[in-house]
C-alpha cells in the first residue's frame, strides 16, 4: 500500500480534497439521529444535576473495559448488538475531545475518506493483471466517493460502525491479496485482526467472509492450499469471536421488535411470499442505487407494499435480475459477472427474506452492497472509456468524462443539500416527513422532539408552547392513525393534556388506550395513578400506583410516586414497608432512604428514622440534612 501511496500521491489527496469538499459542511452540524446512543450527546444545563446519556462513553478510556462486556447500545425496552470497537472509539474520542459534535462529523469525513482510498488500492491490487486497472479502480471509488446513497453513513455519527465495518474488513481483504504473494505468520494476524475488528465494529462485516473467497476464485490462481488455509481462517476468525463475545459480554440482547418497523414481524410470509417482498425489497434498492430520491432518516413499515401482490418494485427487481443474466450470457464479461455475484450477495441479508429487516429498508444498509454496484456499472461503461495509466486532471476533461459533468455537479449539490438536512434530529424530521407521513413511527419521532422541547428536555427553542403542543398532538394522532397500536404515541399524547392542557379526562382516555396496547406498560399506569390522585381519588391513584410497579419491579418513578400518595394520606406504615421493598431493588438510594426515615418518624419511630437518616447522610452528605438531624435529635434529647 506505500507503494501505491508514493506512486499515485495525487490520487491520494484528490480524493482527500473531494471528500472534504463534498462533506466538509457536515462540519457544522450538532448531535442527530440516534446518536445518543453511541456517545455523550446531552450538555450539562446550568443549575441541574447532569447525568451523560452514554455513561460509559462519559467515562472514556477507563470505560472501555466495561464497554467491552456491554451491548453497544440499549434504551427503556432492549439492548442491541455487540459492537465494542465501535464504543470504545467514541470513549477515546469522548476523553480526547470532550462532547464535541465537530470532531465527530471530521473523524467520520477521514473514515469515509481512507475508505475510498483503501477501495482504489485494493481494487487496484485486486486486477493488477489487466491494462484497465487503473482507470476502472479510480473510477469505481470516485462513483463510490460520490454517490448520494452514502450520505447517512457519513452525516450520522452513529453509522461510524459502518464505516468500520467497511474499513477493517478492506485492508484485511489487501493482506489477503498480499497473503497470495507472500504467505507469512505476519499476514496471517493482520488478516484476522482487521477481519475481527470489522466484526466486532458491527456485524455486517461478516460479508467479507464471502466476498474475499469471490475475489480469489475470479482474479487469483486457487490451489488446495489456498482453500485449506482460508477454511482454517474462517474456523479461527469464528471461534475467536466466539471465545469474546462469551467471556466479555455480560449482558443480554434484548429487542422488541414492532409492526411499524417491519410488518413481517407480526405478518410472517410462506416461502413463496418471502421471495416476492424479498424481490420488491432489492427492486427498492436498485431504483434507490439508480436515483436516490426521497432520501428519509426513517422508512419502515409502510416504506414497501410487503404482500405478494405485483407492483413497481417487484417488475424492477426481476427486470434487473433478467438482464443482468442475459447481459452476461451474452457478452461473457467475467468482470460483469463477478461484481454482479459481489453486488448481490452484499445485499442479499438486506432484502427481508432470511430474516424481516428493522426498518424495512435503509440507506445505511445498502453501503457495501454499493461497492459491488459501482463496479458493476462501471464495468459496462469501461468499454467506452480510454485506458488510463496515470492520474492527469486534463485527461478525466475530454469526451467521454465532460458528458458525465452534468451528473456529478447534481449529485454534490444533492449532498450537500442533504447534509445540511442532517444538523440536527428537528431540521431532519422536519425536512423528511413529508416524505414519511404515513409512518406511525416516523410522526411519533418528530412528535418526541417537540414534546422534549416542550418539557424542556431538548435546547431547542424553536417554537412557542402553544405552537409545540399543537404540533406534538398532530404529529402523535398521525402516529397511532398510522398504527393503532402505536401504545408510546398514546402515552406522550396524555401527558401533553394532563400537564399542559390540565385536560385530565382526555388524558385518562390517552393513557388507557396506551396500556391497552401493551398490557405491561408501567409508565402509563403510573400515569393514570397522577390523574386519579389530581381528581382527588386516591383509591384508584393507590391502585395505579401498583399496577405500575407490577408490571415493571424496576419503574422507580411508581414507587416514588406511590410513596408521596401514601405519605399524603398519612398512612406511614404502609409507606415503610413500600420503601423498604424498593430498597431491595435499588439498594442505597439517597430518596428512598429518606422517605423511609420520614415515614418512621411520622410514624412516631424517632430511632429506626435517626438511624435511616444517618444512612442517608453517608451516601449524600448536604448540610440541609446535617441540620435537620442536628435540630431534631437535639428536641428529642
Amino acid at each position: 500500500m506505500r507503494i501505491l501511496f508514493n506512486k499515485y500521491k495525487n490520487i491520494f489527496f484528490f480524493f482527500l480534497v473531494t471528500t472534504f469538499i463534498i462533506y466538509g459542511n457536515t462540519l457544522r452540524n450538532k448531535y442527530a439521529l440516534d446518536d445518543d446512543y453511541v456517545t455523550v450527546t446531552n450538555f450539562p444545563v446550568k443549575g441541574k444535576e447532569y447525568f451523560p446519556n452514554n455513561v460509559l462513553v462519559s467515562k472514556g478510556i477507563k470505560g472501555i473495559p466495561k464497554i467491552w462486556k456491554s451491548r453497544y447500545a440499549t434504551d427503556n425496552e432492549s439492548s442491541f448488538d455487540y459492537r465494542p470497537v465501535t464504543t470504545s472509539s467514541f470513549a477515546i474520542e469522548y476523553a480526547v475531545f470532550g462532547q464535541n459534535p465537530f470532531m465527530s462529523h471530521l473523524i467520520n469525513i477521514i473514515l469515509y475518506f481512507l475508505c475510498i482510498w483503501l477501495l482504489f488500492c485494493v481494487l487496484f491490487k485486486l486486477f493488477e493483471a489487466y491494462k484497465f486497472n487503473f482507470i476502472l479502480s479510480f473510477l469505481v471509488a470516485f462513483v463510490f466517493l460520490v454517490h448520494p446513497i452514502h450520505t447517512e453513513v457519513v452525516a450520522s455519527i452513529k453509522c461510524r460502525d459502518e464505516l468500520f465495518a467497511f474499513l477493517f474488513p478492506l485492508i484485511s481483504l489487501w493482506y489477503c491479496l498480499i497473503f497470495h504473494q507472500k504467505p507469512t505468520i505476519k499476514n496471517t494476524i493482520l488478516i484476522l485482526f482487521f477481519l475481527l475488528l470489522g466484526i466486532l465494529s458491527k456485524r455486517s462485516a461478516i460479508i467479507f467472509i464471502a466476498i474475499t473467497p469471490l475475489c480469489f476464485i475470479f482474479y487469483r490462481e486457487l490451489k488446495i492450499k489456498i482453500i485449506l488455509y482460508f477454511s482454517g481462517l474462517v474456523s479461527v476468525l469464528v471461534t475467536l469471536n466466539s471465545l469474546i463475545r462469551t467471556n466479555f459480554l455480560i449482558e443480554k440482547s434484548i429487542r422488541i421488535f414492532y409492526h411499524f418497523e417491519n410488518p413481517l414481524y407480526t405478518e410472517p410470509l410462506n416461502f413463496g411470499g418471502k421471495i416476492i417482498v424479498g424481490l420488491k425489497t432489492f427492486g427498492f434498492y436498485i431504483k434507490f442505487l439508480l436515483f436516490p430520491f426521497p432520501f428519509r432518516f426513517y422508512y419502515g413499515g409502510n416504506t414497501l407494499d410487503m404482500s405478494t401482490s405485483i407492483d413497481f418494485y417487484l417488475i424492477i427487481g426481476l427486470l434487473f435480475l433478467v438482464i443482468g443474466v442475459v447481459y452476461y450470457l451474452k457478452s461473457k464479461n467475467k468482470l460483469f459477472l463477478f461484481s454482479f455475484l459481489l453486488f448481490l450477495g452484499s445485499i442479499f441479508p438486506f432484502v427481508n427474506f432470511l430474516t424481516p429487516v428493522a426498518g424495512v429498508v435503509g440507506e445505511r444498509l445498502v453501503f457495501q452492497a454499493s461497492m459491488g454496484f459501482c463496479l458493476m456499472l462501471m464495468t459496462i461503461l469501461l468499454p467506452f472509456m480510454p485506458i488510463i495509466q496515470e492520474f492527469k486532471l486534463k485527461q478525466f476533461t475530454t469526451k467521454p468524462f465532460i458528458y458525465t459533468l452534468p451528473i456529478l455537479i447534481i449529485c454534490v449539490l444533492y449532498i450537500w443539500g442533504r447534509n445540511s438536512q442532517w444538523y440536527n434530529k428537528l431540521s431532519l424530521f422536519e425536512h423528511d416527513i413529508s416524505y414519511t407521513e404515513n409512518s406511525a413511527k416516523a410522526n411519533s419521532m418528530l412528535a418526541n422532539e417537540y414534546f422534549e422541547m416542550l418539557t424542556g428536555l431538548s435546547p431547542e427553542k424553536k417554537y412557542s408552547s402553544e405552537v409545540l403542543i399543537q404540533k406534538a398532538l398532530k404529529h402523535y394522532n398521525a402516529a397511532v392513525s398510522a398504527d393503532s397500536s402505536f401504545y408510546t404515541a398514546y402515552n406522550n399524547a396524555g401527558v401533553i393534556f394532563y400537564s399542559n392542557l390540565n385536560d385530565i379526562s382526555t388524558a385518562k382516555h390517552y393513557f388507557s388506550l396506551a396500556t391497552h396496547h401493551k398490557k405491561k406498560y408501567a409508565q402509563a399506569y403510573e400515569n393514570i395513578g397522577n390523574c386519579y390522585k389530581r381528581e382527588g381519588n386516591a383509591k384508584e391513584a393507590f391502585k395505579y400506583y401498583k399496577l405500575a410497579i407490577e408490571s415493571k419491579n424496576k419503574h422507580y418513578s411508581g414507587y416514588t410516586s406511590l410513596l408521596g400518595l401514601l405519605m399524603d394520606k398519612k398512612q406511614y406504615a404502609i409507606s415503610a414497608k413500600v420503601s423498604q421493598m424498593a430498597l431491595t431493588i435499588f439498594p442505597g438510594d439517597y430518596y428512598l432512604l429518606i422517605y423511609l426515615a420520614n415515614s418512621y418518624l411520622l410514624g412516631n419511630e424517632k430511632e429506626k428514622a435517626f438511624t435511616v437518616f444517618d444512612e442517608a447522610y453517608l451516601i449524600n452528605p448536604t448540610n440541609e440534612l446535617r441540620q435537620f438531624l442536628d435540630k431534631e435529635k437535639l428536641k428529642n434529647n
